[in-house]
């Protein structure tokens, strides 16, 4: 099949950026004929995913490359600097639409990932009259969360949606969207088993024997690093010598508030472009995996902890709770200082408990969470949008 995915930020790093790469780069390894069109990233971003190691084919509002078998076009926004800039920090369509119905003439199908570009994608798909796959990552109750009624209006629109849980499913199906052309795919993780726990403990000169808090993820408030790093001070009371490691690039909150000022301790690691590699360790090494977000559709961090047999601490909220089994994998806490230390003192202070949830939460990847697994749900979504098959949940 002939594929188009659409996505702001495309790369192998980064939650709904990684997500897009790794619906891409897997289903080119299925044989199928794929190309991205995204945005050409800023000097940051490039850093973490860079285009020009792949000899890019350059023009003046655009550049071309294959990486993993995909089709890479990454695009200027319209709007020159300003448009770069406010492309990057919020959700303005800045597509430049001539030039993404030129890389979706010969397309099959459009698949838009995470609304950026959404309505650029419905336009083009509507206008050489291809069929339409959309992956929302709502966030409900959040500002541009996606659950509007024009946003609504806009899914109604695609020939099928996939989502992360199947509360999810529920939820849009509650919203009028017709539950047969929804699938619940989830997502795999990304992380990769024997990174160098001791090796990162020297480097960031933690004792073989601290406790390591560890965060990953953009920051962005809702995430709930805020809290974390204020849960900090209670935790020590009980175990001076934890330390909290938090790793991702800054969000839009943070990008003009650094939190971190008001914490110069050096228990605190502030890590803002690790590479796969350093992640892959911190996972390793650390004894919990933290991030009590209040929006979040799935939360790729919690899967990666798992791989690696660790317990988890999200937020409390309904796509979460989907995910996380309280006290059988992992803890859910409202996002308030107090609950977040009180269950990572909960995690420390019974390092079997904790152990325990770690390895359910490294079986329950396995059994539900397969990438092989996923890419099939994908593709019969993908089949629905086509109109020739009806759609499934995940088991």
């Amino acid at each position: 099949m002939r594929i188009l995915f659409t996505k702001r930020g495309y790369s192998p790093v980064g939650g709904s950026e990684s997500l897009a790469y790794q619906f891409a780069t897997r289903l080119a390894a299925r044989g199928h004929d794929i190309r991205v069109v995204c945005a050409w990233p800023t000097d940051k971003e490039e850093s973490s995913y860079r285009g020009a190691a792949f000899d890019p084919i350059v023009h003046d509002d655009h550049r071309v490359f294959v990486d993993q078998g995909v089709e890479v076009v990454q695009v200027r926004p319209r709007g020159g600097i300003l448009g770069m800039a406010a492309d990057a920090t919020t959700l303005v369509d800045l597509m430049r639409g001539e030039l993404l119905e030129r890389y979706a003439e010969d397309r099959e199908l459009i698949h838009n990932v995470g609304r950026e570009y959404l309505d650029s994608s419905i336009d083009v798909a509507e206008e050489l009259g291809i069929p339409l796959v959309l992956t929302p990552l709502a966030h409900p109750g959040q500002f541009h969360g996606g659950d509007s009624a024009a946003d609504f209006a806009r899914y109604r629109r695609a020939g099928s949606l996939t989502t992360m849980t199947d509360w999810e499913r529920s939820w849009h199906a509650s919203h009028g969207i017709d539950a047969a052309r929804i699938v619940t795919t989830g997502m795999g993780p990304n992380a990769t088993l024997g990174g160098d726990a001791a090796g990162f403990r020297a480097r960031h000169r933690i004792p073989a024997d601290a406790p390591i808090v560890l965060y990953v993820g953009r920051k962005e408030r809702y995430k709930g690093y805020i809290q974390l790093l204020d849960a900090t001070e209670t935790v020590w009371r009980a175990h001076p010598d934890t330390r909290f490691v938090f790793i991702g690039l800054p969000g839009f909150y943070s990008t003009f508030f650094d939190d971190f000022q008001r914490y110069p301790d050096e228990r605190i690691v502030h890590l803002e472009n690790a590479s796969a590699a350093d992640k892959d360790a911190a996972l390793a090494a650390c004894s919990l995996f933290a991030m009590p977000s209040r929006h979040e559709t799935f939360g790729l961090g919690y899967l990666e902890a798992w791989l690696h047999g660790k317990p988890v601490i999200g937020g409390d909220i309904p796509a979460l709770r989907d995910v996380i089994e309280h006290r059988g994998d992992g803890l859910v806490v409202r996002q308030r200082p107090a609950e977040v230390a009180s269950a990572i003192l909960e995690l420390l202070d019974d390092p079997a408990a904790a152990r325990d949830m770690g390895e359910r939460g490294r079986l329950k990847v396995s059994e539900r969470w397969s990438w092989d697994a996923v890419m099939d749900r994908v593709e019969a979504a993908h089949t629905i949008a086509l109109g020739t098959e009806r759609a499934t949940t995940a088991a």
